[in-house]
């Protein structure tokens, strides 16, 4: 039965991707091959004003931390211990590719930890 069933779930994979191309073409990328263009229009939108800023003495993780998590957000994390600071800061820089100088782990650290008292 359960042979059977994984046969069914593999073809029906197989009929959902048949109409699937591996790479975009130029008939795909005019809207389908209706040789249609497709329309691109500027989008904007308002961010929220801030209402809190790090102190000077957390200039590393204003310099370090802000392009992605914004003051209110650094603020409102639990208070950790400096390893799981460190671990968070190793995170950012190899899963989500922060440019975060590894000799500034330290500081930045100390920072964080200074932060939440």
């Amino acid at each position: 039965m359960m042979r059977r069933l994984g046969t069914i779930v593999a073809l029906a994979a197989v009929a959902l991707l048949a109409g699937c191309e591996r790479y975009a073409t130029p008939e795909s990328l005019r809207g389908g091959g209706t040789g249609a263009p497709i329309a691109l229009t500027s989008q904007s939108i308002t961010l929220p004003d801030e209402t809190v800023t790090l102190p000077a003495s957390a200039d590393i993780v204003t310099v370090n931390c802000t392009a992605c998590h914004s003051p209110d957000l650094i603020l409102a994390q639990p208070k950790l211990k400096p390893e799981q600071w460190q671990a968070e800061v190793t995170k950012m820089r190899g899963a989500y590719k922060a440019t975060i100088d590894e000799q500034d782990d330290g500081k930045i650290v100390a920072a964080l930890l200074a932060l939440q008292k």
